[in-house]
């Protein structure tokens, strides 16, 4: 579908829905701007894809059971019931697909384009990680079994979308474990956005759905250089930018002694640098007899986003050592 009024509109509610729970101050303005955004997103998971409308139902069902018992946590809490907390925080982990919850997510994502790829796992998630820091709670569980889950389960998958979604997974571990500092973890998707609609951007431009497309196509050099440089930022390899937010919850973690946690964030970052690199390592290796000069014949287009990858970190850490 290109860009319409209805598409204008429904993208202008959803936003209207996220500003609606962000800025509210009771917990049924929250549920009411919950459902505003989701209402609005339905529309626009339609696409030329066969399994799209599947997939909206499946999506609706999923966030309908998670809106209820969000819902009933609520009346638990009017009522002083202990397990209101419990059952606001497990249907906040349904709405943003963390694990255990996550097979959803993985389903859906494969009956979408890369544009509602993009609003599923960056904006809707805003509202949901929100409420869950307003409750100020940190679930260790669920963020060691996401950060375990993104990491392991995304190495076998030949899928370019199963791979953004287990990414997903994996990065709500990092959100999550520091959602009691809130300009820490707006910083983290923030970066994390950007870095996806980088990604998102080459994979629609190169039209690659499966890793073996990469290397069986014939993409010239510069463009394959260029793809392998944001993966290798999405992955959070030093000096790319995807190190930054990285880097600042490590620090946090330090301060705050949570060691364990800290340990499992590098080892399982290891396993995930492995298979974003290795996504576009062998398509590189294919071109390693070409003439290297000529690499100075880089458009302007392609080389923008991957000096923004490689030059922010190291001007943000010029600005933060002179002040």
């Amino acid at each position: 579908m290109m860009l319409n009024s209805t598409k204008l509109l429904y993208n202008t509610t959803m936003i209207i829905g996220i500003m609606v729970c962000i800025c509210s101050n009771n917990w049924m303005m929250m549920w009411s701007g919950l459902e505003i955004s989701l209402m609005s997103f339905l529309p626009l998971m339609i696409s030329k894809n066969l399994l799209s409308s599947e997939c909206m139902m499946k999506y609706f069902i999923i966030q309908g059971m998670s809106s209820s018992m969000l819902m009933l946590g609520f009346m638990f809490m009017l009522m002083t019931i202990k397990m209101s907390t419990f059952f606001m925080i497990t249907s906040l982990m349904l709405k943003i697909g963390m694990s255990p919850f996550h097979n959803w997510v993985l389903s859906i994502i494969e009956g979408l384009d890369y544009s509602a790829i993009f609003i599923l796992l960056t904006l809707i998630k805003i509202s949901p990680l929100m409420i869950l820091a307003y409750i100020n709670i940190l679930v260790w569980i669920p963020v060691m079994l996401s950060l375990v889950v993104g990491a392991t389960l995304g190495i076998n998958q030949n899928s370019m979308r199963k791979i953004l979604g287990y990414s997903s997974i994996y990065n709500l571990g990092f959100t999550c474990s520091c959602i009691s500092e809130m300009s820490l973890w707006l910083i983290y998707m923030m970066i994390y956005s950007f870095m996806l609609l980088c990604v998102i951007f080459m994979i629609q431009k190169l039209n690659v759905h499966y890793l073996n497309q990469i290397m069986i196509n014939d993409f010239n050099l510069k463009t394959k250089i260029s793809f392998w440089l944001m993966m290798m930022s999405f992955g959070g390899v030093p000096p790319m930018l995807g190190f930054l937010s990285k880097l600042m919850l490590f620090e946090f973690m330090i301060l705050n002694k949570q060691i364990l946690l800290l340990l499992l964030m590098m080892i399982s970052s290891l396993i995930v640098m492995f298979y974003y690199i290795r996504s576009t390592y062998m398509s590189i290796m294919i071109s390693s007899i070409l003439m290297k000069w000529n690499l100075l014949s880089l458009s302007y287009s392609l080389i923008l986003l991957t000096v923004m990858n490689t030059t922010v970190l190291s001007i943000l850490i010029l600005v933060k050592s002179l002040y």
